[in-house]
């Protein structure tokens, strides 16, 4: 598990190496789950993108959300991620990284990590970037996690992150279930 903040920590370092090119952001917004958690939830994230005009492309986010599993009210999810993308195209980036979730209630806490692969797309005014989420044990998470940006005004952009995953559930646990997760918010770029 420390392998995780010493890589967001060198991703900020190396972003702070080259302000130029940092672009650090904040978002929130309201979601939806399928995944046995109530609906609907509240998130908030911040994060630095680095290398928006260079081949290698940097980024590390962490967030919140209110979303808590079905019968609880006072839990919260925290998450980090960071991933590093090649330009392959002059509209496409190949690449992958990590995400971690850990989940606290009164009752127990949850954490996964996952290794991702992806692509991104960008445009002027919109970006789309998918990961496949790689479960590290047969009960984690599997499947695509789509991150898109709109370009709205000045430094906003709407953005809406969709997931839809296969799960284990504790009624059968040989099996996988299929749900997704949505959420929409509102992203501000402060460079």
């Amino acid at each position: 598990m420390r392998a995780l903040p010493k890589f967001l920590a060198a991703v900020l370092f190396l972003g702070a190496l080259s302000s130029a090119q940092t672009s650090p952001y904040a978002d929130a917004g309201i979601g939806v789950n399928g995944l046995g958690f109530q609906s609907p939830y509240y998130d908030a994230d911040v994060g630095v993108d680095w290398g928006d005009h260079r081949p290698t492309f940097f980024e590390a986010e962490v967030g919140a959300d209110t979303a808590n599993p079905n019968g609880l009210n006072n839990g919260a999810t925290f998450r980090a991620e960071g991933i590093v993308m090649w330009r392959s195209t002059p509209h496409w980036r190949l690449g992958g990284g990590i995400h971690f979730s850990d989940l606290f209630t009164s009752r127990y806490g949850q954490d996964h990590v996952w290794p991702t692969l992806g692509a991104m797309f960008e445009e002027n005014w919109f970006r789309l970037n998918a990961q496949l989420l790689i479960p590290t044990s047969p009960t984690a998470l599997v499947g695509p996690l789509f991150d898109m940006r709109t370009h709205l005004k000045k430094r906003f952009y709407l953005r809406e992150r969709v997931g839809i995953y296969w799960y284990v559930t504790d009624i059968v646990p040989s099996s996988r279930r299929a749900s997704a997760v949505a959420d929409f918010g509102v992203l501000y770029v402060f460079r």
